[in-house]
């Protein structure tokens, strides 16, 4: 890199402009893409308030004043927090939820990176059947799984077993790991493993020092899904929860039945918090990442 005429280098961001091509004006829009661009994103608007407004709803119905769900709200509230957090059922099911999300994603995370990172470096016809077969829980129904599932633990007695409801959600996290980090890994130059493999790096300490570090947010972005996935599922826990392990999901569902209050909305009002705090912190990190990197 050569110095300026003033004795200065310039910085990465003045090199990158000068090196990037220059815009083309673009020509004015016809009166018919105006209207298809207004339609477009009259359509997307409308798509986002249909996903965006009930949770909104869910939200502001936890503060409601009285015993019973209404909108709009009777009155403004904390009352049903103090409820749910007063509670010891309703603290015993989320940290009974967070406890087997978090073995559930820890499972799946290894087992979807290791599945990932050795179909990526196998060469075979057998690679896509293996990929299909690991990516297959997502397709199968979510009822069939529940009662497979089910049918399993009651032969081995295992219905109430919080370790192996884990388990059970693992499987369910591992393609979502599989296709964060296979998308990674075809990012990722494996000469840069051979180079290590080279210069007498043994296998583990390249997948340890070249590897992982290259796939990190994908191995994040994947364990993150897991562990939403096994916090949050109500199907599989109605089959196999037994009268041991009762997560927050179930709790929900029973109250659904049984006691229709606000309090039914805190609990989804911490469900969203959980979800939402979680990407919002490996997004966070991942622009750490960056610009770290940059």
């Amino acid at each position: 890199m050569t110095a300026t005429a003033h004795g200065r280098t310039p910085s990465p961001r003045v090199i990158e402009r000068k090196l990037r091509p220059a815009r083309r004006d673009r020509l004015p829009a016809g009166p018919l893409e105006k209207v298809l661009r207004w339609a477009l994103r009259g359509f997307v608007a409308l798509v986002f308030a249909f996903l965006v407004i009930p949770i909104l709803i869910v939200v502001i119905e936890s503060f409601n004043s009285v015993d019973y769900l209404s909108f709009p709200l009777e009155g403004w509230s904390l009352v049903h927090y103090e409820r749910f957090f007063g509670d010891p059922a309703w603290i015993d099911a989320t940290l009974q939820s967070a406890k087997i999300a978090v073995l559930a994603a820890v499972i799946a995370t290894v087992v979807g990176t290791m599945g990932a990172w050795g179909l990526a470096r196998t060469p075979g016809r057998g690679t896509a059947f293996a990929f299909a077969l690991m990516y297959s829980p997502i397709v199968v129904p979510i009822i069939v799984l529940a009662m497979s599932y089910y049918f399993a633990f009651a032969g081995l007695r295992l219905v109430g077993d919080w370790v192996a409801i884990a388990v059970a959600y693992s499987v369910m996290g591992v393609p979502y790991v599989l296709v964060s980090v296979s998308s990674a890994l075809q990012q990722l130059d494996p000469e840069l493993e051979n180079a290590a493999r080279t210069l007498g790096a043994r296998m583990g300490q390249t997948l340890r020092r070249i590897t992982l570090p290259q796939l990190t947010s994908a191995i994040s972005a994947g364990a993150l899904f897991a562990f939403v996935i096994a916090f949050d599922e109500a199907v599989i826990i109605l089959f196999v929860a037994g009268s041991d392990s009762v997560t927050l999901a179930r709790r929900l569902w029973d109250s659904v039945r049984y006691d229709l209050t606000p309090t039914l909305a805190v609990a989804g009002t911490v469900l969203i918090a959980v979800c939402v705090g979680l990407f919002l912190i490996t997004e966070l990190i991942k622009a750490l990442r960056e610009r770290r990197r940059s």
